[in-house]
């Protein structure tokens, strides 16, 4: 469906996110989008042609924008790797709110928007697994070795999420984020080390 050449403004897509974070895509309805936005459905509708879907698609645009600037980016940059995996862990820190606000790859990996945006979201999972084992290959892990690790961390930090808001206690989360650089960085058992 072709989206309209100008994306309303930031406030608006934040509203969406939030929506879609608290009710996942299925259970987003368009009330709840233009109640939590302030515009009428017809304003939403003028803006997002393909209403919910596009309404999606702009939040996940807006998500790889931010995550490709305070993520991706900067792991991908020169410097120390313990640094950069502390970087990551502030910006996933800021962008998930202190472990407040729950993902939207798991609000969309389910129902329909599975269908619809599965490609997207194994993209971006694949990309984060990617630039972190880059950080720990810098850092002179064996490949496959960083490529687990890599994996795990993002397993542990969805996880993470899932279970402050299960016990709407935010300290699994930032416990997590606190240590993930030195999880990621710590050393090699030497039965590992010698294959």
């Amino acid at each position: 469906m072709a989206r309209p050449a100008r994306i309303p403004c930031e406030e608006v897509l934040r509203s969406m996110k939030t929506v879609f974070r608290e009710n996942g895509y299925d259970g987003a309805s368009m009330a709840d989008l233009a109640a939590k936005t302030g515009l009428a459905k017809a304003a939403l509708y003028h803006h997002f042609p393909g209403g919910k879907e596009d309404m999606a698609a702009a939040v996940l645009d807006e998500i790889s924008g931010w995550m490709k600037e305070h993520v991706l980016g900067p792991l991908s940059v020169p410097g120390v790797p313990r640094e950069k995996l502390r970087r990551l862990s502030e910006a996933l820190n800021e962008f998930y709110d202190g472990g407040q606000s729950s993902c939207l790859i798991g609000a969309f990996s389910i129902g329909e928007a599975m269908t619809l945006f599965q490609g997207r979201l194994g993209a971006a999972v694949r990309g984060l697994m990617a630039a972190i084992a880059k950080v720990l290959i810098e850092a002179e892990i064996p490949e496959r070795v960083a490529l687990s690790r890599a994996e795990d961390a993002v397993i542990r930090i969805q996880g993470a999420l899932v279970v402050a808001r299960a016990l709407r206690d935010t300290r699994p989360f930032t416990r997590l984020l606190r240590r993930l650089p030195d999880d990621l960085l710590s050393a090699l058992p030497d039965a590992v080390s010698d294959r």
